[in-house]
């Protein structure tokens, strides 16, 4: 929560400072150089999450990936490099929308934070939840007030970069020093076959997930502008701040599924799921009512009036948000019980589906939507990986739609209902107006569930542990105090 308040305080600042076209430009860099970060992975990391929580010898399971992550990542500043230097060199091209001194500013930061995995991959997989995010926060608490600076001094697109590349300076080094702190015996990395063996079906998909992520801004940029860029990646990282929450989720239950699964307990894997499912939905339906409601007023409030045309987009996205957290948990079943290859094939079908329909959408030779038919783009391209994804966890341990959570639908229409009321009282037109909706919002949601027999008394203390500050700081000091 820290950590997300944080990115949206720099998010802010560049809003209202830089304008669309330096915050595009720097969007549209970094999706660039992440293209090619594609192969700095390969499913590698999965590979070691596996290894590692099943309990293999965790020296070996780390000189292993540390060599292995070594040598993608050094292909991965070979690849970019050499492709600017063609493209610009024997070719002739010109770079549209960036420039060959802000790519290398964003290599070095890719360098960094892929070289920082090796020990953030390994506390993943050692569930060791006190140390990643440590490590996930000290990258805004750096980052940000640099950001504020270029800002408020309206600095141009190179001083915001190394803004990013000092925040990535800072993570690799304290990922780095608590992995080095724990003494691992470095030794041969002797695991090699098996780590290939596992990653094979997911390098595929590792590099079909990362250029989806990237191509729906390349394509923006590639016949629109650097503006549309912003204008449509703005919106994108408010909402990524809501979905850390499944992706804390999914991050968890991995390697807790993994084992279960290594010990046949597939009943405790559907449980699991459930309950997930359940506390996403709680969190992030209410929000995403108000975002659908209230588009342009969110983006006006939250992103600054350069801002208000993401309006178009944010209520679109905000659907292909929620679909991804409810989904995420249950995404992560098919990899840890051994089946990479049939999340590789749901992941092709769903990113070929996604970039045609970009193709069609965004262009101005086909429906000419831009940022808007990217949002449209990636719903309904969700929409048919949700249905894939829920179809092969059954298939895989059994585990059927919860009929359950049609009734927090019925919650989400009373939310709606009271924020339609209240707004023909109260406008939605200031900070503070916006958290009273939202209070409302939840206000009216969580009686109607708690009414209906999904929200009782043994999920509000789940809720009052988890925000525990007392015992998220004692677990935090124990785990940190901990040397393996």
């Amino acid at each position: 929560m820290v950590s997300s308040a944080l990115a949206y305080v720099g998010l802010y600042f560049m809003t209202r400072y830089l304008g669309t076209e330096i915050y595009g430009t720097v969007t549209y860099t970094m999706a660039f150089v992440a293209t090619f970060n594609a192969v700095s992975d390969l499913g590698f990391g999965s590979a070691h999450v596996k290894k590692v929580s099943e309990g293999e010898d965790p020296n070996a399971c780390i000189s292993t990936y540390a060599a292995i992550k070594l040598i993608l990542t050094g292909a991965m500043a070979v690849l970019v490099l050499s492709s600017v230097f063609i493209w610009t060199g024997p070719m002739g091209h010109t770079l549209s929308g960036t420039s060959i001194d802000l790519i290398l500013l964003f290599v070095l930061y890719q360098v960094l934070y892929d070289l920082s995995a090796i020990a953030t991959t390994t506390f993943q997989a050692r569930m060791e939840m006190a140390k990643m995010p440590l490590v996930t926060l000290i990258d805004p608490l750096v980052r940000v007030p640099l950001i504020i600076f270029v800002s408020v001094n309206r600095m141009g697109v190179m001083e915001l970069a190394f803004a990013y590349v000092i925040g990535a300076i800072a993570v690799a080094a304290l990922a780095l020093f608590l992995m080095f702190r724990e003494r691992v015996q470095w030794q041969r990395p002797v695991l090699m076959r098996q780590y290939f063996n596992f990653a094979l079906p997911l390098i595929l998909i590792t590099i079909i997930s990362t250029v989806s992520g990237s191509a729906d801004k390349l394509i923006i940029g590639a016949f629109w502008t650097a503006s549309d860029v912003g204008l449509y990646t703005a919106p994108a990282v408010f909402l990524g701040v809501f979905a850390t929450v499944s992706t804390a989720v999914s991050t968890l239950t991995f390697p807790s599924f993994s084992k279960l699964h290594a010990e046949g307990n597939l009943a405790e894997i559907r449980e699991m799921s459930k309950q997930a499912e359940r506390y996403i939905a709680m969190i992030s339906l209410p929000i995403t009512i108000l975002i659908i409601m209230f588009p342009y007023e969110v983006c006006l409030i939250l992103l600054g009036p350069l801002f208000i045309e993401s309006g178009d987009a944010i209520a679109i996205m905000a659907v292909t948000n929620f679909l991804t957290m409810m989904n995420a948990v249950h995404g992560s079943q098919i990899v840890a019980v051994g089946r990479p290859d049939i999340s590789a094939r749901i992941t092709i079908l769903t990113v070929a589906i996604n970039i045609s329909l970009m193709l069609l959408f965004i262009p101005q030779y086909g429906l000419g939507l831009s940022y808007v038919g990217a949002a449209l783009a990636l719903m309904i391209g969700n929409i048919i990986g949700f249905i894939m994804v829920r179809y092969a966890v059954w298939r895989l341990t059994r585990t059927p739609p919860n009929p359950r959570l049609a009734l927090h639908l019925v919650a989400g229409a009373a939310a709606a209902l009271a924020m339609f009321a209240l707004d023909i009282i109260i406008s939605v037109d200031r900070f503070y107006t916006l958290i009273l909706f939202g209070l409302v919002a939840f206000a009216a949601y969580l009686p109607v569930l708690a009414l209906v027999g999904e929200f009782k008394r043994t999920d509000l203390q789940y809720f009052l542990d988890l925000i525990n500050v007392r015992k998220m700081l004692a677990y935090i000091s124990g785990e940190l105090r901990e040397k393996k």
